[in-house]
C-alpha cells in the first residue's frame, strides 16, 4: 500500500491543479465575497421518524442545522456542553418550529470521559441514530495554560475531531439503514496536511510536524483548527472505505459552511487573536460583517444528512462546498495513510476499531471504493 495514491502524471497534476483552484476559491473568492453569492437551495425532507443528533448546536451553524432538520419533521436532539444555552436554542428553534420534537442531552467533547459518557446516557435508551452531525468545536484552548487537555492531547484535536472518532465508534450499533454522518469541516481543510513520519502510538503533551501541522507552519491557534478539520475529512474518507467493503449502506460526509457569521468567532480565544500572532484569525475576526448568515452555510451539512440523491451518497469522502463534492488534499492520500492515520485515531481515543480486516484489504483501495473523482473545480 502506499502513502500517495497512484495515477497517472497527466492525473496528478490535473488533481493538483484542481487542488490549487478550490483552494483559492475557498480561501480567498468565498472569504471576500462570501456576502454576494447566490443562495444555497435547499430541498425539503420528510424526516418524520428520524433521529438527528447535533453536537453543538446551541448557536450558529449547529443550531441552524438543528433548525432545518427540525422543519423537516426529525426528533432533533441538541447536544450540547452548557444546558443553558442549550434550553435556549431549543426554545428559540420552538418559536419558528412551534410542532418540533427536540431533546436537549449533554456533551462536552473536549475530554474523552465525558464523549464516553455521552454515550453511555444513549445507550441506556438505545434509540436508532439515521443522522448524526459532528458540529462542535472551538478555536482555540480555554486559555494559554491548557493547550493540552485532561487526556494530553492538543486542545482541537481532542474537541473538534478525536471526539467524531469515539462518539461514531460508540453509536454505530444503533445506526439505521442508510444512516447519514456529518462533519462541518472547513476552508482550513486546504490549508493542512500529513506526512506518513507521524509516531503510530499516542504523543501527549506536545505537538508533532507532520500530523498537528504542516512542517514550515507555526502552530498557531487557526494552523491547528484547520489541521483538526482536514482530520475529519480524512475520518469521513476512511470511514466510507470501511463501510462499503463491510456491506454496510451507511454515508460519513465533510463539508465546508465556507465563511459563516458563527459565535465562533466572537469566542474570547478567536476574537481577542493578535496580527502578529495568529493573523488567521485576526484577519477572519475583522471581516465578519462579510460572513455568510449561519443558516446559509450550513445548508450544504443539512443537504449531505438528508439528500436520497445516490450521487450524493456516492461521493462520501469528498468535501462538499456549496453541495458539490470539490477535489481536496485527501483525494491524493493512498491506502497507508488512512491506515496509519486510523490506527494512530483508536490509539488516542482507547478504542479497538479494526479499519479492514486482510480479506478486506484485498477487495480495493480507496481509489475503487470511492467515486473515482470527477474533477470538479
Amino acid at each position: 500500500m502506499e502513502y500517495q495514491k497512484k495515477m497517472s502524471v497527466l492525473r496528478r497534476t490535473k488533481m493538483k491543479a484542481a487542488i490549487n483552484i478550490n483552494s483559492i476559491k475557498a480561501l480567498v473568492v468565498k472569504v471576500l465575497f462570501a456576502r454576494l453569492l447566490p443562495h444555497q437551495k435547499l430541498e425539503h425532507q420528510d424526516l418524520t421518524g428520524k433521529n438527528a443528533i447535533v453536537t453543538g448546536s446551541n448557536t450558529g451553524l449547529g443550531k441552524e442545522m438543528a433548525r432545518h432538520l427540525a422543519e423537516m419533521n426529525a426528533t432533533v436532539y441538541l447536544a450540547c456542553r452548557n444546558m443553558e444555552k442549550a434550553e435556549a436554542a431549543k426554545q428559540d428553534i420552538l418559536k419558528s418550529v412551534p410542532k418540533a420534537t427536540i431533546h436537549i442531552v449533554q456533551l462536552d467533547t473536549s475530554t474523552l470521559e465525558n464523549c464516553a459518557r455521552f454515550c453511555d446516557t444513549w445507550d441506556k435508551d438505545g434509540k436508532t441514530v439515521d443522522i448524526l452531525m459532528h458540529n462542535a468545536g472551538v478555536g482555540g484552548p480555554p486559555d494559554a495554560d491548557h493547550v493540552y487537555g485532561p487526556d494530553g492531547y492538543e486542545h482541537m484535536y481532542m474537541t473538534n475531531f478525536l471526539s467524531n472518532v469515539l462518539i461514531t465508534h460508540r453509536l454505530e450499533k444503533y445506526f439505521a439503514p442508510n444512516a447519514r454522518v456529518v462533519m462541518t469541516a472547513s476552508p482550513g481543510c486546504y490549508v493542512g496536511g500529513f506526512t506518513p513520519r507521524f509516531a503510530k502510538q499516542s504523543v501527549k503533551n506536545e505537538m508533532e510536524v507532520g500530523f498537528h501541522y504542516v512542517k514550515g507552519q507555526l502552530p498557531t491557534n487557526s494552523i491547528l483548527y484547520c489541521q483538526s478539520k482536514l482530520s475529519q475529512l480524512c475520518f469521513a474518507k476512511a470511514l466510507n472505505k470501511k463501510w462499503r467493503l463491510e456491506g454496510k449502506d451507511y454515508v460519513a460526509h465533510a463539508f465546508n459552511p465556507g465563511y459563516a457569521a458563527s459565535d465562533f468567532f466572537q469566542t474570547e480565544t478567536v476574537k481577542t487573536s493578535k496580527r502578529s500572532v495568529d493573523p488567521i484569525w485576526w484577519l477572519l475576526t475583522a471581516g465578519f460583517n462579510l460572513a455568510l448568515p449561519s443558516r446559509e452555510g450550513c445548508k450544504t451539512g443539512v443537504m449531505c444528512a438528508v439528500t436520497p440523491s445516490k450521487k450524493v451518497a456516492s461521493n462520501g469522502g469528498r468535501l462538499f462546498d456549496r453541495m458539490k463534492p470539490n477535489t481536496s488534499i485527501v483525494d491524493m492520500y493512498g491506502d497507508q495513510m488512512f491506515e496509519d492515520l486510523w490506527n494512530r485515531w483508536c490509539v488516542d481515543s482507547g478504542i479497538s476499531w479494526s479499519y479492514l480486516t486482510d480479506e478486506l484489504h484485498s477487495e480495493g483501495s480507496v481509489d475503487e471504493i470511492s467515486t473515482a473523482a470527477t474533477m470538479e473545480k
